[in-house]
């Protein structure tokens, strides 16, 4: 009978441990379909992050094309800008040489003016005396 006993504890427990193996076993099962799935899921993700730094390294692509045509446009702006500058500096050294003849004629101007005073002096002096002439001779007559 101790055999017996022994037998049937050594049975419990290897049903026990073949339990506990079968628990081990289902868990073991549903964490690798877990992790399978997670796995799954996280090369999902990673195609759909894939697929967004593609369409967002085509939109980049597309605006350094535009950066580089504004870049082009903004060189040549810069060109004219550079030619509009040396004309303007042209305009005002001609100005700067009208304001110099100007200066020069507004200075004859004012000297003829002074002359002009002087002749009408003159000019009233002698209408002074003639008119004195006129009334010596008109008295003597």
């Amino acid at each position: 009978m101790y055999v017996e006993e022994r037998l049937a504890t050594l049975e419990n427990i290897t049903n026990q441990h073949g339990k506990q193996i079968e628990m081990v076993a289902e868990g073991l099962a549903s964490l690798t379909s877990r992790v399978n799935l997670g796995f799954t899921e996280m090369r999902e993700q990673f195609q759909k992050v894939d697929q967004r730094f593609e369409r967002l390294e085509e939109r980049v692509g597309r605006v350094e094309v535009k950066l580089d045509e504004h870049d082009a446009r903004f060189d040549s702006v810069e060109a004219k800008l550079a030619d509009h500058d040396a004309r303007f500096d042209s305009v005002e050294a001609k100005l700067a040489d009208h304001d110099a003849r100007f200066d020069r004629v507004e200075a004859k101007l004012a000297d003829h003016d002074a002359r002009f005073d002087r002749i009408d002096q003159q000019f009233l002096q002698v209408h002074g005396v003639l008119a004195e002439i006129v009334t010596l001779v008109k008295s003597k007559l």
